[in-house]
């Protein structure tokens, strides 16, 4: 369809003589369908970790005046919120992303000049989301923001801000910014005076304190010698990784060999195609790497460092293991190792998401005696459950969702690759002593607790198409409700639309199966993707694969998919 160059919002774009160059020239270059999605679809919005878009010029795409607009409105919130306040500050960080770096300082300009201090980091040098969310809250100031879009593909950006707590802000919260900013409708000519008297530097207090915060998460610390028996490939998939998770690793005692291609900021991806350790791309290289070096496990972290994830050489060839399967290894990890020196804390809590497999929770409860909380999809949920311990009389002890997200210390309210990185290291360490694996240690778990097969199906769409396809496909399970699927009935259905287990309402569907495995269905809160999620339980791991694969079959077709 042919784009009407008319469009009042286009006009205004590329007759803009304040309209940076590079946006002009993709503008002037510009296919109609771009158009379309830039000026004719749904501007970008608040998801469930923050707003992500496709970098581009117009209100539906990511770019400065973007960057400026939620700038602006958060602005005006911390004016009302803490008036008293704010010298205090906000941490402000970046990823490695194309304009990160410029869009973290434009950011940091904005809050001086509506007279709140700033924080950026050492020469404004990119760093992981979670250093951003443990010094948000180490330096006691009134929020933190990010630049990063994660996990995305290259195209992408995102902006995240957290609370005084160093959690992801609420919704409450982040729709007066999302009114305020539709507000703004002259963003372009938008100026403002930059005071550089309240942009400060992070002090490099912090980033030690944040190291030797994850140095102690470690239950044999004076065994570093002997950790050198553990080989392990590391990629930082050319993210904010590589400057921490490499050598914190190094200097816990482990034997690490960095993946050459992946070790330096890249804003393409270009040696990592997606930069999702979910994804098969990432791993191409990495995997040669362990093969050629003949190492015990693959560490990566995402590009932003708060996602990990990691494939162990068990048999003579590489497994890799999922969030679903991670999750458990280092719960029960911890748990035992607390529980051996005696020091698991009264009432201690787990927090999972309710489309996080619920073997991770059955190891903590039926093992540990841990109480188990359930949230929403997204650790800004988690975070605010955490926030509210001391009133539930509640301690934490662990963090996570199977979407490769982990929390073990809850100085960082944000999952965090990193403190993932040095627990599963020292997990694996100890079982090679035993000649075991992290895959051996899972497959002792299922013994236990009976055999999981955990898959995801990730649904892609493009931005524009998430009012055209998605919906109606919501929509349609609603009208029409399933009563059994692959010879297994439906005996039970919950539908989060209007809130449930003191959760907001939340656009998820979750079909519990008569054997306990069960599925469920979710539309992505920051991307156009939709996202099923599998859990099947059978007497072994191959019987609950073909449970999995019959259902994702006749679900398929069910769904016209």
């Amino acid at each position: 369809m042919v784009f009407d160059k008319n469009n009042k919002v286009y006009s205004e774009w590329i007759n803009s003589q304040k309209l940076d160059d590079e946006l002009k020239s993709l503008l002037v270059n510009a296919t109609d369908d771009e158009l379309h999605a830039a000026f004719e679809g749904i501007e970008l919005e608040f998801g469930t970790a923050g707003i992500r878009g496709i970098l581009g010029a117009g209100p539906g795409r990511f770019n400065v005046y973007t960057v400026k607009k939620v700038t602006i409105a958060f602005a005006e919130l911390l004016k009302q919120n803490y008036p008293n306040r704010l010298n205090d500050g906000i941490v402000v960080g970046h990823d490695n992303r194309h304009n990160s770096k410029q869009f973290a300082k434009v950011v940091a300009e904005v809050l001086s000049s509506f007279g709140i201090k700033a924080y950026l980091f050492k020469e404004n040098e990119m760093m992981p989301t979670p250093v951003v969310s443990y010094a948000t809250k180490f330096l006691n100031c009134i929020g933190g923001i990010v630049i990063t879009a994660s996990h995305n593909p290259s195209e992408y950006n995102g902006y995240k801000i957290y609370d005084p707590y160093g959690c992801q802000l609420q919704d409450e919260q982040t729709a007066i910014i999302a009114k305020r900013m539709d507000e703004i409708t002259d963003i372009l000519n938008w100026e403002y005076k930059i005071n550089d008297s309240l942009i400060e530097t992070v002090s490099e207090n912090v980033i030690k304190e944040y190291v030797d915060m994850i140095k102690n998460l470690e239950f044999y610390k004076k065994e570093q010698e002997a950790k050198k028996d553990l080989k392990i490939i590391f990629s930082a998939v050319n993210g904010t990784g590589t400057k921490f998770t490499p050598k914190i690793l190094r200097e816990s005692g482990y034997n690490v060999i960095e993946v050459e291609e992946h070790a330096f900021e890249d804003e393409t991806f270009k040696n990592v195609v997606n930069p999702n350790p979910e994804f098969d791309p990432a791993w191409k290289i990495p995997l040669e790497y362990g093969i050629k070096h003949d190492a015990d496990i693959i560490i990566m972290n995402d590009p932003d460092a708060d996602r990990f994830g990691m494939a162990i050489k068990h048999d003579g060839h590489f497994v890799r293991l999922d969030g679903n399967q991670t999750g458990p290894i280092l719960i029960d990890w911890k748990l035992s190792n607390l529980k051996r020196l005696n020091s698991i804390p009264k009432n201690p809590a787990l927090y999972s998401s309710f489309v996080t497999s619920d073997l991770g929770d059955r190891i903590a409860h039926e093992k540990y005696g841990v109480n188990i909380v359930k949230t929403l999809t997204g650790f800004k949920w988690m975070g605010r459950e955490i926030a509210k311990e001391e009133d539930n009389g509640l301690n934490f002890v662990f963090a996570y969702e199977e979407s490769y997200g982990y929390v073990i210390d809850d100085s960082a309210r944000d999952k965090d690759g990193i403190q993932a990185s040095i627990l599963i290291a020292e997990a694996a360490w100890f079982y090679k002593k035993q000649n075991k694996t992290l895959v051996d240690y899972l497959e002792d778990l299922f013994k236990e607790m009976g055999a999981y097969y955990t898959f995801t199906l990730n649904l892609n769409f493009k931005p524009e198409e998430k009012k055209l396809k998605i919906e109606p496909l919501m929509k349609s399970l609603r009208a029409t409700p399933l009563t059994q699927i692959a010879g297994l009935k439906v005996v039970n259905v919950e539908d989060y639309i209007d809130g449930m287990y003191n959760m907001p309402g939340q656009d998820l569907l979750k079909f519990y199966l008569e054997d306990k495995s069960w599925f469920a269905v979710r539309p992505s809160g920051t991307e156009p993707k939709l996202k099923i999620y599998f859990i099947g339980v059978g007497e072994s791991v191959q019987n609950a694969k073909v449970k999995v694969d019959e259902i994702i079959k006749e679900l398929k077709l069910k769904m016209n998919i």
